[in-house]
Order: structure tokens, then sequence, then C-alpha cells
């Protein structure tokens, strides 16, 4: 399994969560906050903020490309401040509530919680 965390426009976010739930046949759940990115290299004060959402999907290996591609097709301006993608390997998820471990855990994550 992979993560993949993709820091976009707040704007775009629900454009990008829409395509990846309509173009994905097992439609991962996503995970989204709003961030504060401090320090851009090209900025001109190191210390200058940008806002942005930060996505995060956990996926199956032959998932990864086409939500990358998706991501980038429907979060890309052109301008400065679109924000970065980053996938990495996942070594294990795990379900709070019962244990279940990997694919499920994960799958499951995002179902309504039920009530306390």
């Amino acid at each position: 399994m992979k993560q993949i965390k993709a820091y976009v426009r707040p704007a775009l976010v629900d454009h990008v969560i829409d395509m990846i739930e309509d173009q994905s046949a097992d439609s991962p759940g996503v995970a989204a906050s709003e961030v504060r990115v401090y320090g851009h290299p090209e900025d001109t004060n190191p210390m200058e903020r940008s806002h942005l959402a930060k996505l995060e999907i956990v996926v199956r290996e032959e998932e990864v490309q086409g939500v990358v591609d998706i991501i980038l097709e429907h979060a890309q301006t052109g301008h400065s401040g679109d924000g970065a993608i980053y996938v990495t390997e996942v070594v294990e998820a795990i379900r709070i509530r019962n244990g279940e471990r990997d694919r499920e855990a994960v799958h499951s994550v995002f179902e309504e919680p039920d009530s306390v």
C-alpha cells in the first residue's frame, strides 16, 4: 500500500476529491485538512506562509499513478503555490475499532462512525 499526500489550493479540494471518487472504481477514502506552509524556496520572505489543503489517500500500488494523474489534472493552475504531491510506503494499517489490518482497515476507516 502507498500513501499519497497532496498539498493543493483550498478552493480546488472538493473538485479534486469528486474527480478521485468519480474515476476510481474502488474509491479510496480521502482525509482533507487545512494547513499553513512556511518557507517556500521561491518566497522572498522565508517566513511567509501559504494556506493549502492537505489530502491524504491510502491506495494499492496499482492505483497510485491513476490518483496522482487525477490530482495533477484537476489541481494544477500553472502558477506558483499549486502545491506538491508525495508518495510514501505504508508499512502497516490497523483499524483501531476492531484490529483489522492492511487493506481491510484502510477501506473501512472512512465509513460513517457509530454513535457512541
